[in-house]
């Protein structure tokens, strides 16, 4: 949300003018004839309804983006690994590299000239951004037919293991016109993490309302629960970045005043607004200067980032906090590892009223692939997506997947990255993955997995510390316990997706200074600087700086999808 995308729009534009003037593109990857005969034509499908292999082979130029930091096996580097091997050995698509980029904004910049110029390759990546301007542009392939043709049974049930909500957000008008790659927004809700050593100490209950929270929160503040005879603990965590950090963040005890801050989430109107100028926000921030006034905050969180929260965490100074399933990873198991006795638990995010409080997600695709419009083999993209969910879901999972990780001379190396066409799991497929799970360990039967696509590799680690206290294993087995709260409060409508996920052009030019105003705002709310009265002032700033073109736009964005 922080490029300005005026100047894309214009070049746009004349691209189209430009592309009507052509009608192939130059160098482009039709397949050759092979005696000045037809270009090569898919071969017949197999019985599961997928594309079998082109014979003969068809060449697929593509962009994409990498890193730097990525590491390879010996001998393989991004042209030659083992997933464009895997494209031409099983499927026929050579693939030939037009260009690439860093992951990130510098992929995204560089997309940005290709659309701009009209100089597309036959497939690559882009994000919903992008995805909106080729689409009214007329620049995309419709995949309707080739995805309903080819697509694979595997295939189908797991893209539309995220309710459909990629699928949707990747048609225009009735077309599909991307691949979207979808992962599953159920290990994203912010969980409550508390010490439960000094629970026990303290002898405090376990959580189930936001009453026992503050309490918990007054008693680590205030009744040293580290022994030092010092009031020098704080009962609760927040980092500098407040929003979406992962660790230390606002957003669960946000969850449970009803807030949803950074989501577009549904308005009583039933149009889609903004989740961080809500009324039930400010209630939120209320009580959270409230508790910084109390001590219970760190009076430095504002310049603390989550890297310095950890420091607090293994200085026995912090007893509570919200933040990811995967905090027992980092930074909780320096801390356990400093400090013998330590142990901390994952809890749902408790209700301030009788409504239970619901978790609030981002959307679940993150990346969309797309073909350019006159590319003759569209249906390319959908034989290679096939091949990405039979090689890593095909049950049952295999334990050592090449095509997911290699060991070579003691170093883990990542080759799953290097797949051109990636869509992961949605939340259907992963849940059943976690009940298996946990079926599994209860019964102690490894078999149970058998039909499992994810997580199967968390039962011996988790097994091991549930049986043995295995401190080895006990952020696998800390995790678990996030996974059991995952499954038991944040599965079908208990989990608020926010309704929208792409960037518009008012967003382009203006969100880095509403974002800025958003969380300065908050800050100054919470440490006392600003009185709580501010949040009204903030939200009719935010309008008036462009929140309310940005509202409209997401409205006629969504309205064009249906």
């Amino acid at each position: 949300m922080k490029r300005s995308n005026t100047l894309i729009a214009c070049m746009l534009a004349a691209s189209m003018l430009l592309a009507a003037c052509s009608s192939s593109k130059a160098g482009g990857g039709e397949a050759k004839p092979e005696s000045g005969g037809k270009p090569a034509e898919p071969a017949k499908t197999e019985q599961n309804g997928a594309l079998a292999k082109y014979n003969p082979p068809i060449t697929l130029h593509i962009a994409r983006s990498s890193s730097q930091n990525w590491k390879y096996p010996k001998g393989d580097d991004l042209n030659n690994n083992i997933w464009t091997r895997a494209y031409e050995e099983k499927l026929g698509i050579k693939l030939a590299l037009d260009w690439t980029a860093e992951d990130g904004s510098t992929y995204d910049q560089k997309m940005n000239v290709s659309i701009a110029s009209g100089n597309l390759p036959d497939l690559f990546t882009v994000n919903a951004t992008q995805l909106k301007q080729l689409a009214d542009a007329g620049q995309l392939a419709d995949l309707t037919e080739v995805y309903n043709k080819y697509a694979s049974p595997l295939t189908k049930q797991n893209m539309n293991s995220d309710g459909g909500l990629g699928l949707k957000s990747a048609t225009f008008g009735g077309k599909l016109l991307a691949i979207p790659s979808i992962n599953a927004n159920i290990y994203s809700p912010s969980l409550l993490w508390i010490r439960t050593d000094w629970l026990k100490k303290l002898n405090l209950p376990e959580p189930k309302t936001m009453q026992d929270v503050y309490a918990i929160s007054e008693a680590f503040t205030n009744k040293d629960p580290d022994g030092d005879g010092k009031k020098d603990t704080i009962g609760l965590g927040l980092s500098k970045t407040l929003l979406n950090a992962g660790v230390g963040e606002l957003n669960g005890f946000a969850n449970a005043f009803h807030a949803y801050p950074t989501l577009w989430i549904k308005g009583s109107d039933g149009k889609i607004t903004y989740g961080s100028i809500q009324p039930q926000m400010k209630a939120a921030l209320a009580k959270l200067q409230d508790m910084y006034k109390s001590g219970q905050i760190d009076t430095e969180f504002g310049v603390k980032d989550t890297a310095k929260l950890g420091e607090d965490i293994a200085s026995n100074k912090l007893g509570m906090l919200f933040g990811a399933n995967w905090l027992p990873y980092l930074p909780l198991i320096d801390a356990v590892k400093k400090n013998p006795g330590m142990d901390w638990k994952a809890y749902a995010i408790p209700s301030v009223d009788n409504e239970p409080a619901k978790a609030g997600v981002a959307f679940p695709t993150y990346a969309y692939v797309v073909v350019r419009k006159g590319y003759e083999h569209p249906e390319a993209a959908v034989s290679m997506l096939n091949l990405y969910q039979d090689t890593r879901f095909k049950t049952p999972v295999q334990a050592v997947n090449p095509f997911e990780t290699v060991e070579e001379n003691g170093n883990r190396i990542e080759t799953v990255k290097y797949a051109v066409v990636q869509s992961a799991l949605g939340n259907d497929v992963v849940v059943k993955a976690l009940k298996l799970l946990r079926e599994a360990l209860q019964k102690d039967d490894k078999s149970v997995l058998k039909d499992a696509l994810k997580e199967t590799d968390k039962f011996d680690p988790v097994r091991a510390f549930q049986k043995n206290g295995d401190m080895a294993y006990w952020s696998q087995g800390r995790q678990f316990n996030a996974y059991e709260v995952l499954l038991d409060n944040y599965t079908g409508d208990k989990l608020l997706t926010t309704e929208f996920g792409g960037r518009t052009q008012t967003m382009g030019e203006k969100w880095e200074a509403l974002d800025k105003l958003e969380k300065e705002t908050f800050t100054k709310i919470i440490m006392g600087t600003s009185s709580v009265d501010e949040f009204d002032n903030f939200v009719a700033t935010w309008k008036k700086l462009g929140g309310d073109t940005i509202i409209k736009e997401v409205n006629d964005w969504l309205a064009s999808q249906n």
